[in-house]
């Protein structure tokens, strides 16, 4: 049987996921029917338009096409649309014979639910608490994996400093498949007393105990019954508990406390940890073949610093979304974007997203500057004369900056070897080291 290429369309359209292709200008030239199904937005409402007018005029709060355009490559962001979806896209350049851009081929997922009742604002900005940003190349691989994770009822692990998003990656995994209109319950289990650990996870029979209730109580994976469970900090799990839990995992099945006979729940579960899991099984404190069992599917989540290319776009979409709530246009200077991309920021997107809402509220004009780090992140340690990073960093940051100043101006070595009364092997080698050429 031969394939007919006038097929095709009817094709895609049947895809389970939305489809959404520019040109090399960034003009829309086809949507599929999953697209307009999930966005509630006409293919003859976009088509034809520029991703640039579509996001001035409010459809959609943010574009990886538009990314696409600027890097040349794949990118992933979530954005909300005018009518209120909230949905995710990873877009993926295609490049013709001689290099040029082509196309923009955009894989769009429905993660509406993914946000509490009480974020759904009728504001079109996407709360940023839930951003998903990615431009590097293993952040596109974790947000793949989870993905490709949210149709298959397999137990996933995922590993990652604090503040890197590992409970946002557990939400995509939930919503973006076929779990999104079921349950979604996280549970911090370094956050609940070892002594009531069972009785929230798997609940109790009435006046099992003294303090009880007298009719008894569902336990967490009672209550998320068809849908997923996310137990946060699963290192801190009392390692009489970790062979409950295992059980349940091999079995489906647990026993409430107090009861004689099993309770069946249908649960996905989700585990999250920023601990060493290796280590803790070699002291002793965690179970090894728990940990076999929940990471069937694991996921780790690179700190910032391995991924420094996703710091720009993190900032600007920070940035971005409090510029869109305060009705400001306030930017970053490339000098102290560069700035943020040399900082270690243990804290990961979390910290990073203090950092500009701290610069935001402390700078005075619409060009936040390094002086602005500075100045707010003194601010915030109460010091005015001690900022935060090594003076090794600050005098690099300056230097790269009138570096820079002076290659835009001259464009030649040799000139701004004698401007700035250097040699030009010294010139050359500065501009080597801070990437400017």
């Amino acid at each position: 049987m031969n394939f007919e290429r006038s097929e095709l369309p009817g094709i895609v359209d049947n895809l389970g996921v939305g489809i959404y292709v520019a040109d090399g200008n960034g003009i829309t030239v086809w949507v599929n029917k999953v697209f307009e199904q999930i966005s509630l937005i006409s293919r003859n409402e976009v088509i034809g338009k520029s991703l640039r007018e579509l996001v001035n005029s409010k459809c959609f709060s943010n574009s990886a096409t538009l990314h696409i355009l600027k890097t040349k490559s794949p990118v992933t962001v979530s954005f909300n649309t005018k009518t209120g979806k909230r949905l995710l896209s990873q877009g993926k350049p295609i490049f013709d014979s001689n290099g040029r851009l082509k196309y923009i081929v955009n894989t769009i997922y429905d993660i509406s639910n993914i946000f509490p009742d009480d974020k759904k604002e009728s504001s079109n900005v996407l709360p940023i608490e839930y951003g998903i940003v990615a431009q590097s190349n293993k952040m596109q691989r974790v947000l793949n994996i989870a993905i490709k994770a949210s149709n298959i009822d397999l137990p996933v692990l995922i590993y990652g400093e604090t503040g890197t998003g590992k409970e946002v990656v557990a939400k995509l995994i939930h919503y973006a498949g076929k779990y999104k209109n079921r349950p979604f319950i996280p549970i911090n289990c370094a956050a609940i007393p070892e002594s009531l650990i069972e009785s929230e996870l798997f609940g109790y029979e009435p006046g099992s105990f003294t303090g009880s209730s007298k009719t008894g109580k569902k336990g967490i994976l009672e209550l998320a019954n068809k849908g997923t469970i996310l137990l946060d900090e699963i290192g801190e799990m009392p390692f009489v508990s970790q062979a409950k839990l295992l059980r349940f995992l091999e079995e489906k099945e647990f026993m409430k406390i107090g009861s004689s006979k099993p309770t069946k729940v249908d649960v996905r579960v989700i585990a999250a940890t920023n601990r060493d899991l290796r280590k803790l099984m070699l002291e002793g404190k965690f179970r090894k073949d728990l940990y076999y069992r929940l990471s069937t599917i694991y996921i780790y989540i690179p700190p910032l610093r391995e991924r420094v290319e996703d710091i720009k776009m993190l900032a600007k979409y920070f940035l971005d979304n409090l510029n869109d709530t305060y009705k400001t246009k306030k930017l970053l200077s490339p000098e102290l974007i560069r700035l943020l991309e040399t900082l270690r920021l243990e804290g990961n997107v979390r910290e990073l997203r203090g950092i500009v809402e701290r610069m935001f509220f402390y700078s005075k004009s619409d060009i936040i500057s390094i002086k602005d780090y500075y100045e707010s992140d003194s601010m915030q340690k109460n010091n005015p004369h001690s900022p935060s990073e090594s003076l090794k960093n600050m005098v690099e940051s300056y230097e790269r900056s009138i570096l820079e100043e002076f290659y835009l101006k001259y464009r030649s070595t040799r000139k701004m070897a004698k401007a700035l009364k250097i040699s030009q092997s010294s010139v050359f080698k500065k501009l080597k080291k801070y990437g400017i050429i």
